[in-house]
């Protein structure tokens, strides 16, 4: 029986004199993707493109075939989901169609049938071996972690349940998944939250004392300042803080200083059930201080939308800068950006905040809250207390 041949995949073509770039194969047929080594993000957006435009259910096989696990390719699952189903997800577009041709590269060739225990550790197993596509030179970047392996296992089974609710298979795999860790996170004290400022004002802690940074430290992280001080105060997620915007958008949260509020998304974005978005009264002190990045920003020869910028440009992602910051803070270098969300609902719970108010506030669930948050409160577990006491 002749192999069935790989599907559509990337693959790194050197040219002579010139920089390698990535082409898409497909048996015999190649086509140049323009993207350099460093721009393999692009590439893969191409190669789920290109997936999704190749393949539609009038080419596929007759409805016996399309049942059976043996006969339907995951390249073919993947590329309908790619079409149909990915489209409509409140995920970030980007990172989907990564994960998608993250699966293809190495589910190209196999069948549904495929799919089980074995191969899915074997995934697993690759994936954590490849370095991550963020970084520009693969020797220096850090591995894909078991838990983005994980989350691309998520699109491989979400994809096949698609199939499935379509043309109901024979038999549905079912596609394993890494337990997931015990999370590290935890919250800062506030003498934790006082230093990282101050390393975001350009000083490092060498152990016994506060080293000020070269005339350019401050400057150049202003930007951190202002997240951090949006992170603690708000404890608002990394991307509602670094998409925030000056004025009213339909697309991006956005402040307004006069009403004393933030708006975490904008007026045409709808709310997510996993990732709730309401507005944040803002407390008077954070409130003085973005009062002041306005006039600040406003003084400039052009005033930028971003709230979170840097020289005017805005700025993507935090997480290298924000490390500098840890590192320089002498904190632990698992301290992400999230910690400030972990800070701002510990903080609100040591202070006896109520519970309904701190949801609001957060834009999280009861449960959430309670379930991680509700053992710093100063009355947790006063009940069971004066119970065991013999108190009413």
């Amino acid at each position: 029986m002749p192999r069935r041949a790989k599907g559509p995949r990337l693959y790194l073509k050197e040219r002579a004199g010139r920089e390698a770039v990535w082409i898409i194969r497909d048996g015999q047929y190649e086509r140049s993707t323009g993207c350099a080594h460093a721009s393999l993000g692009e590439a893969e957006r191409q190669l789920a493109t290109y997936i999704a435009e190749k393949w539609t259910p009038e080419q596929g096989a007759g409805i016996r075939s399309r049942r059976d696990p043996a006969q339907v390719g995951v390249v073919e699952v993947l590329a309908l989901y790619t079409m149909e189903r990915a489209p409509a997800l409140k995920a970030d577009p980007a990172s989907t169609a990564g994960f998608i041709a993250h699966l293809n590269a190495w589910w190209g060739e196999k069948m549904i049938a495929d799919v089980k225990r074995s191969t899915c550790k074997a995934y697993v197993a690759h994936r954590i071996m490849q370095p991550r596509s963020s970084f520009k030179d693969p020797s220096k970047a850090p591995r894909v972690s078991e838990q983005t392996a994980a989350r691309e296992l998520d699109i491989l089974s979400a994809a096949i349940g698609y199939w499935h609710g379509e043309d109901t298979l024979t038999t549905r795999p079912v596609v394993w998944k890494p337990e997931k860790p015990d999370s590290p996170r935890d919250a800062l004290t506030r003498d934790q939250a006082a230093a990282l400022l101050k390393a975001a004002r350009g000083y490092r802690w060498n152990g016994k004392r506060w080293l000020r940074l070269r005339d350019s430290g401050a400057s150049n992280r202003a930007h951190m300042k202002r997240f951090i001080l949006l992170g603690l105060y708000t404890g608002s997620r990394s991307k509602v803080i670094t998409t925030l915007v000056r004025e009213e958008s339909p697309t991006n949260p956005y402040q307004d200083l006069d009403r004393g509020m933030v708006y975490r998304r904008g007026k045409g974005q709808q709310e997510t059930a996993n990732k709730r978005r309401p507005l944040v009264k803002l407390p008077p002190r954070l409130l003085a201080h973005m009062r002041r990045w306005d006039r600040l920003d406003r003084d400039l020869s052009e005033t930028p939308a971003a709230i979170i910028h840097h020289g005017g440009n805005p700025v993507g992602k935090v997480r290298r800068g924000f490390a500098a910051c840890v590192a320089d803070a002498g904190l632990p270098e698992e301290v992400t950006p999230h910690w400030l969300r972990h800070t701002a609902a510990t903080w609100l719970m040591e202070r006896g905040a109520d519970i309904w108010d701190a949801c609001g506030y957060l834009g999280m669930t009861p449960k959430t809250l309670v379930d991680h948050y509700g053992h710093h409160r100063p009355d947790h577990q006063s009940g069971a207390i004066r119970a065991l006491s013999g108190n009413r």
